[in-house]
């Protein structure tokens, strides 16, 4: 990994990437079927956590 990619994504990130909106974000990192943490009052989570997620869950439906 080059040290000028991130390690983790916040909110603004996961909206970014997945597309999604700001509230929709914030309902997925506070979701407990999400790999999410909270460092202080940000949420995070990895980026390899993500793509493991993302995966794991392909075809499912989630009501946030």
């Amino acid at each position: 990994m080059m040290d000028n990619q991130k390690l983790t994504l916040d909110v603004k990130d996961l909206m970014n990437r997945l597309g999604i909106g700001r509230e929709t974000a914030y309902a997925l990192m506070r979701s407990t079927a999400f790999p999410s943490m909270r460092i202080g009052g940000r949420y995070l989570v990895s980026v390899e956590a993500l793509h493991r997620w993302l995966q794991q869950n392909e075809g499912k439906e989630f009501v946030l």
